[in-house]
């Protein structure tokens, strides 16, 4: 069965939207489109989010050991165009980046003006695991008092994420992705603290 690019990229954009609302909240979208089969240079969960999101009039970047290939992979299917880091709507960081190129997107990602915030980047960052474990604290608005997360890997970005969100409204928006196919987002109104280890 192929995927139903009306039905299952519009229940995949409205699991964005439920997570982007409710910061920390997870959501699974291992079962949307299923089942269609592997992919060679991606997870299924990064392939969906890929279609819903990218079109003709978006642009895309890929940061990861295999970026050439993906990038061609997923603008054959959406008919997106791949620019430079600056350029990009939507950052596609694999499980593989490099620390440094991680701490790249951060610095040149788009960040919008003060006029037009909106015209900024979205970064999807693959990571092993997602939870709600207490290694950070969220908080922010769709938080009713604050929500704890668990992010593998978070410490790899998450002071370039705070050095990138210092202009608000400026700032970019984040989706993760886990291997399992879990989302959570962190817009760029969600707060992170991290937990004291005693």
């Amino acid at each position: 069965m192929a995927i139903d690019l009306v039905h299952d990229t519009q229940e995949v954009f409205r699991t964005f939207l439920h997570c982007m609302s409710r910061p920390g909240t997870i959501k699974n979208i291992e079962e949307i489109g299923r089942p269609i089969g592997q992919h060679e240079y991606c997870q299924h969960s990064i392939f969906v989010s890929a279609i819903t999101l990218l079109d003709a009039e978006t642009r895309f970047h890929v940061v990861g050991e295999q970026a050439d290939l993906i990038e061609e992979f997923l603008s054959s299917f959406t008919y997106s165009k791949v620019v430079d880091l600056q350029a990009a709507d939507y950052i596609f960081i694999m499980k593989d980046a490099k620390k440094q190129m991680i701490k790249e997107v951060f610095k040149e990602a788009k960040k919008g003006t003060l006029t037009n915030p909106q015209q900024s980047a979205t970064i999807l960052i693959e990571t092993d695991r997602l939870s709600n474990g207490n290694q950070l604290t969220l908080e922010g608005p769709g938080i009713a008092h604050t929500q704890n997360a668990e992010i593998v890997d978070s410490e790899f970005w998450i002071a370039e994420r705070a050095e990138a969100m210092k202009e608000y409204p400026l700032g970019v928006d984040i989706i993760l992705i886990d291997r399992k196919s879990n989302i959570m987002c962190l817009p760029r109104t969600t707060i992170i603290h991290k937990r004291e280890v005693y």
